[in-house]
């Protein structure tokens, strides 16, 4: 039987590789509102970065315009925010969720 081995080590290890992996993400949700402006982030919401692709849920087609008609912007500040990871943002429709994580209005 192997011999029993201390997690703390491990869970350093795995919250590191979330930091890294999410936490530029984080940065993004948590500057929204300033990036694009309150009444659009009332309306929308980063949900996912993967391989440098931004993901923003809209609610509204007129948001998910919105989004698009400043894209070149929109991509230069989040590059400044995320330190260079994202390359491309993809609007999509979908739920903007109220309550934690969420932006406020």
């Amino acid at each position: 039987m192997p011999k029993p081995q201390h997690v703390g080590p491990v869970i350093r290890d795995v919250l590191r590789l979330a930091r890294a992996q999410h936490g530029a993400l984080a940065a993004i949700q948590q500057d929204w509102g300033r990036l694009v402006g309150k009444a659009l982030a009332a309306h929308t919401r980063p949900v996912s970065l993967r391989s440098g692709r931004l993901t923003v849920h809209a609610e509204r087609p007129g948001d998910s315009f919105a989004l698009s008609y400043q894209r070149p912007q929109l991509l230069e500040r989040l590059r400044a925010a995320a330190a260079g990871r994202v390359e491309e943002i993809v609007v999509r429709p979908g739920e903007v969720r109220r309550g934690r994580g969420a932006v406020p209005h």
